[in-house]
C-alpha cells in the first residue's frame, strides 16, 4: 500500500513540476524571440545609417572613395552616439570592418 500512495505522490509531484516549467519555459519562449527581433531590427537599422553615412553600397564598397581610419572612427563615434544603449543592452557590437556583430 506504501508502494502505490509513493507512486501517486511522485506521479503528482512530476506532473506539477513538468506544468510549472512548461508554463515558465513558454514565458521565456517569447521573451527570447522579443528580444531576437529587438537585435535583428537593431542591426538592420546600424548597418543603414553606417550605408547612408558612408555611402555604401550593398557589398560595402564605396561609391566614390574608400573608408580610410579617420572616417572609420568618425562613423563609429556616431553609431555610439545614435545607437551606443541600444547596443550595449542588447549585445550587439561593430567590429574593426564597420560589420554588426
Amino acid at each position: 500500500m506504501k508502494k502505490i500512495a509513493k507512486q501517486i505522490i511522485s506521479f503528482f509531484t512530476k506532473w506539477y513540476k513538468n506544468y510549472k516549467y512548461g508554463k515558465l519555459a513558454s514565458k521565456i519562449e517569447v521573451v527570447a524571440k522579443k528580444k531576437v527581433d529587438e537585435r535583428l531590427q537593431l542591426r538592420y537599422d546600424v548597418t543603414k545609417y553606417i550605408r547612408q553615412f558612408a555611402k555604401l553600397d550593398k557589398d560595402n564598397k564605396s561609391k566614390y572613395i574608400p573608408l580610410d581610419a579617420k572616417t572609420k572612427e568618425l562613423i563609429r563615434f556616431n553609431v555610439d552616439v545614435k545607437f551606443g544603449q541600444d547596443m550595449s543592452k542588447l549585445n550587439v557590437r561593430l567590429n574593426k570592418k564597420l560589420q554588426v556583430v
